[in-house]
């Protein structure tokens, strides 16, 4: 059940006409870059839309990335895709820890390549992010990180929670500005962090190896 007003109300409203519940794909085409906002669905989905289809504005995403899907069909879960809920907090919550080895149960967005923009993704990495930045290409990183001579900024967050809701719309914006490349710094440490680095690593060149 989705914790928001938008959502809630649908639901609500679906219920008072008999609908018992309601199943939707994500609104994005498979492998691209997820829409966080109501004008971004429209760009995306547009050519494939009906003149009689609504698009519902709740506003921006919330976290940004997509959500955690964990597998609980083992002794102990597993975590198929990171997101908001952290491992700490299924641990916390369950009682259980969670199970380390790699599953070979599909899940969406685990494919070596995903979330990807038109633009080619270069990761660099935190500790050292020397980069031979030429003229014109986008740049997304922490609000400590000085912009690249040359590169054109896209996103600044001050924290990890500002990096998950702002990363997919700075790799649009990255493509609206049709450049050719995007270096980007990925967070380190824990929490959503952890999930930002793995859609990072799934949209970059190479699957994602730090340069």
């Amino acid at each position: 059940v989705p914790d928001h007003v938008v959502a809630l109300a649908l639901l609500d409203a679906a219920t008072e006409i008999g609908v018992h519940g309601i199943a939707a794909p994500s609104a994005n085409r498979f492998g691209h870059v997820s829409p966080t906002t109501a004008e971004a669905v429209r760009e995306e989905l547009d050519q494939y839309l009906s003149p009689q289809d609504i698009i519902l504005d709740g506003g921006p995403s919330q976290v940004g990335v997509e959500s955690t899907i964990i597998d609980c069909t083992g002794n102990n879960p597993h975590i198929l895709r990171p997101g908001a809920i952290t491992a700490e907090m299924i641990e916390e919550t369950t009682g259980l820890k969670i199970e380390q080895s790699k599953s070979q149960t599909r899940a969406s967005g685990s494919l070596d390549t995903h979330y990807a923009p038109k633009a080619k993704v270069f990761l660099l990495d935190p500790i050292n992010p020397v980069v031979a930045c030429i003229a014109g290409v986008g740049f997304i990183a922490a609000a400590n990180h000085p912009t690249p001579d040359g590169a054109i900024r896209l996103a600044s967050p001050n924290n990890d929670d500002e990096y998950a809701r702002g990363l997919y719309e700075a790799l649009r914006e990255g493509d609206r500005k049709n450049l050719p490349a995007i270096y980007v710094i990925p967070p380190s440490g824990d929490g959503v962090a952890i999930a930002i680095r793995d859609r990072l690593q799934r949209a970059s060149c190479e699957g994602g190896s730090l340069r």
